[in-house]
């Protein structure tokens, strides 16, 4: 016998929301990232070019009819991405995934469906939203404990994403009466939603709970916990939940470093004039106080250099891919003191070659900089620094 649930879902504004998009506009996040194919580019061309529903509608169904489940799902996943090259095309997204639904091929996809509702949140269309979350909720009165799963992944991830994360852990704990324990995916959601939306107690309750409920607490769970204290200034925090982080044993990572370093001020006022950085990490910390201070100081007693260098007889190898432009600065300047000790000790193998792979343009002139610098100090011509 499978238990009933019954959800209400108030679908309006609360001003803390409302607040957050006025003033951190860009921290709205969808999670969808599909790379599209030609077919499913020429669909969306076309779409672009009718205003005539009738027409819309006839593209739509001849596109299904004569695409693979892959390509079909690729363009609505693309529709819903924040990188779509059509963002005017959002409002096709429902019609285009109720006619992928009449396909033979179709299953049932929590994640997709939970991008898609917000996806209508997002435009103000309340009532389409509502209608599929209707739709999720009868498939949690399914005897397949896997549809049952599913739907109830889509609706917490759906309401965190529609910044609803009181509503998603109501949720979660009336569909532990289904059997249905939250998973570490679900409790990283309703955190993160709170902390997007500020509720900066609940996000630390939200931890603790998870702590309780035997999920350990790993990189990307803090991180989580960082970039939220970080959009909204919260520097004291940042340093103490860095602390923590480093006390427990949990390693950073490259997103930690942008995290951190995007939130500090003074740091990212210095690199918008990459030719008069400090190039040095003491010449650095002389130019930072506070709170800034504390945390690069936490970030540059990190073992993350270690992994995005390479030292061989051949070359030695800085990747920089994933990094912002100050996490990229820091990592230089952690590299530099690095080598420097290397090479005045004589006990390294002298690489042929000093080769730095930039993430960006902006990293990339840093990155120059900070090479001509070692060059300098080093004696090492610049005809080796390779990029």
């Amino acid at each position: 016998m499978v238990g009933s649930l019954q959800v209400s879902v108030p679908l309006s504004w609360n001003h803390r929301r409302l607040h957050r998009h006025l003033h951190h506009p860009q921290s709205l996040i969808f999670t969808t990232h599909c790379a599209l194919s030609k077919q499913g580019d020429r669909f969306l061309s076309s779409l672009a070019a009718v205003n005539d529903p009738s027409v819309t509608n006839r593209l739509i169904r001849k596109f299904i009819q004569h695409s693979s489940k892959s390509v079909a799902l690729d363009a609505l996943c693309h529709l819903l991405s924040p990188d779509s090259t059509h963002p005017r095309l959002s409002s096709i997204a429902l019609p285009l995934y109720l006619r992928i639904t009449e396909a033979s091929w179709f299953s049932w996809n929590s994640k997709l469906v939970a991008d898609l509702i917000a996806s209508l949140d997002k435009q103000g269309r309340q009532d389409e939203a509502q209608t599929l979350i209707s739709e999720t909720i009868s498939k949690l009165g399914s005897s397949s404990v896997y549809v049952k799963r599913r739907a109830y992944e889509s609706m917490v991830n759906g309401l965190c994403a529609m910044d609803l994360p009181r509503e998603a852990e109501n949720l979660m704990e009336k569909t532990r009466g289904l059997g249905l324990k939250p998973s570490v995916f679900e409790f990283r959601s309703v955190m993160y939603a709170y902390g997007r939306l500020e509720f900066f107690e609940d996000m630390k309750r939200i931890v603790i709970q998870m702590e309780g409920e035997g999920f350990g607490i790993d990189t990307v769970c803090l991180n989580m916990v960082l970039s939220s204290f970080g959009v909204n200034n919260e520097l004291p925090e940042m340093v103490s939940w860095l602390r923590r982080m480093k006390h427990l044993g949990v390693p950073f990572s490259i997103r930690t470093y942008n995290s951190v370093s995007n939130s500090c001020p003074t740091l990212m006022l210095m690199l918008q004039d990459p030719k008069s950085v400090p190039l040095s990490v003491e010449e650095l910390m002389e130019n930072l106080h506070g709170d800034e201070a504390l945390l690069v100081q936490e970030l540059l007693c990190s073992s993350v250099l270690v992994e995005t260098m390479e030292w061989n007889s051949l070359e030695v190898k800085l990747d920089l891919h994933g990094m912002h432009l100050g996490s990229a600065y820091l990592i230089m300047l952690q590299w530099i003191e690095e080598l420097r000790p290397r090479f005045n000790a004589g006990n390294h193998v002298i690489p042929a070659e000093i080769r730095v792979d930039p993430e960006t343009l902006s990293s990339y002139t840093a990155s120059v900089n900070c090479l001509v610098k070692l060059a300098k100090l080093h004696s090492i011509s610049s005809d080796c620094l390779m990029s």
